[in-house]
């Protein structure tokens, strides 16, 4: 064997047979996140850029896949077309969205500290519109069936500590058109018990 077919073996190694002697590890962890909510199609007409923030709880199942719930809250305030429409009254958007996930977390080697990752979801999300005029406002809620997927990448600063962003595309089954946004999200995950293997 050359030095180089060496090499390359030693490089698969520690990619593919690293994460897998790690498999008898499990987990819970608990994440605490925050960042925008971007809207998308119809619903950019009607709001603008707003915040969105939650928290969620993953069981490590293998080394590469994870399963969890998570609960969030959305806030949108509306657009600049949406204003002068039906001015001088004022309009915001709010949703508070629970659900479930799977994330699966890319083979890495033992000794990285990071751990991309594809996360999908599906849940049920409240949305609430509200108008406000001279002190007086009405609202509108209901609760949809939605889903979301996305890509995030989460570093190890610790054996119980990782720092992440997330980013995913939401979609809401709302009635006459759909409602969907964008997320970007920073968090902080918190392992409990065993430490975690990524």
């Amino acid at each position: 064997m050359s030095k180089k077919t060496a090499l390359w073996a030693g490089v698969m190694a520690l990619v593919l047979v690293a994460p897998q002697a790690r498999a008898a590890a499990k987990e819970w962890s608990i994440n605490f996140n925050g960042g925008v909510a971007a809207p998308m199609g119809d619903f950019k007409d009607a709001a603008k850029l707003g915040f969105m923030g939650g928290v969620g709880a993953d069981y490590t199942v293998t080394p590469n896949v994870a399963l969890g719930v998570d609960g969030s809250f959305i806030s949108n305030s509306a657009s600049d077309q949406l204003k002068a429409a039906i001015s001088p009254a004022t309009a915001s958007f709010q949703m508070l969205q629970g659900g479930a996930h799977a994330k699966y977390l890319f083979p890495t080697a033992s000794e990285s500290n990071f751990a991309p990752y594809v996360i999908a979801g599906l849940g049920f999300y409240n949305v609430k519109d509200k108008v406000d005029l001279s002190g007086v406002s009405a609202s509108e809620s209901s609760t949809k069936v939605g889903a979301r997927g996305g890509l995030g990448l989460m570093f190890k600063t610790s054996p119980k500590v990782s720092l992440g962003v997330e980013s995913a595309y939401h979609w809401i089954n709302t009635d006459i058109s759909s409602t969907s946004f964008i997320s970007v999200q920073a968090g902080l995950t918190v392992g409990m018990g065993t430490p975690a293997a990524n």
